[in-house]
């Protein structure tokens, strides 16, 4: 089998392409072009573009995610398609709550490209083997409001814990990972995200999450504004893309974040996030979704 992927998409999904093709025994290729020569692809992969999939009538094909932020009507994915194109194509959406956002922009439900939850695979990250922390938590802070960050940082000081602030985009991944490894819980405050590969990581390193949520992607904060406050629609979304009971707890308001800390940090010995990786998001099964969506056997 081969598979043929298009561009230069986000590394992290690329990567997962890659170690996916390794683990099913796929040959993997690669080309900048849009339109490749080869017909003789299995699965072409087009995360960016819109290919008529008629040129390529032996190949099934995986289109995006990253079209755009939103789907357009007037975009050829709605306009060129085709019924029978039904049997060979996906678009994939990284979540549930992306899959319901787009609904708001375009009538995805009645595309002839199935629009699928497809969430790509976490590289295998070895969990902390140790009971003894240099930090109670982390602080992740991504596109929320500044006071919000001021505001649990006012909480965990006056409980005297020991933390680290991490600020999304100003850090290296092995150290953020390592820094896990040795700390006891995380509070999450970041925006919407469609899939969250640093949320994931953290669940996968066995750090239970303590979540302040958003409920819309209307609470992201960026650049002294309020990103999508003109949107009409309603963009519900979350910060958990990818979660259960598992993993920690979710909070939404200031008085629910203090009301409910001591219950879950009460709990955290009996969270278990690297067995809810391991059934939900590792690369083999995060490929045989993909393989079965595209009724590959």
């Amino acid at each position: 089998m081969k598979l043929l992927q298009i561009g230069q998409p986000h590394p992290r999904n690329a990567e997962f392409i890659v170690r996916a093709c390794k683990l099913f025994n796929i040959e993997y290729h690669q080309i900048n072009l849009s339109q490749p020569s080869d017909n003789q692809y299995d699965i072409i992969w087009s995360p960016f573009n819109w290919i008529n999939p008629d040129l390529y009538p032996s190949s099934k094909f995986i289109f995006g995610p990253h079209f755009s932020v939103f789907p357009d009507p007037l975009h050829p994915l709605f306009t060129q398609s085709k019924p029978e194109h039904k049997e060979r194509c996906i678009f994939t959406c990284l979540s549930d709550w992306n899959k319901k956002t787009y609904q708001e922009f375009a009538d995805i439900s009645n595309s002839n490209i199935p629009f699928v939850t497809l969430p790509f695979g976490l590289e295998d990250i070895q969990s902390k083997q140790t009971t003894e922390y240099e930090y109670d938590c982390i602080l992740y802070f991504k596109a929320r409001h500044p006071s919000i960050l001021e505001f649990c940082e006012s909480i965990v000081k006056a409980k005297g814990l020991r933390y680290k602030v991490y600020r999304y985009g100003s850090y290296q991944r092995q150290e953020y990972i390592d820094t896990l490894k040795k700390t006891r819980f995380a509070i999450w405050i970041g925006s919407h995200e469609s899939q969250g590969f640093g949320f994931q990581e953290c669940l996968a390193t066995g750090t239970p999450i303590y979540v302040y949520d958003v409920t819309t992607m209307k609470d992201e904060y960026c650049g002294n504004r309020y990103t999508y406050a003109d949107h009409k629609e309603q963009l519900l979304a979350t910060t958990a893309s990818y979660w259960s009971e598992q993993c920690g707890l979710k909070v939404y308001t200031q008085d629910e974040f203090i009301r409910r800390l001591d219950e879950f940090i009460a709990k955290i010995p009996s969270y278990t996030p690297v067995a809810f990786v391991q059934q939900n998001l590792t690369d083999r099964v995060c490929f045989q979704r993909f393989l079965d969506a595209l009724n590959v056997i």
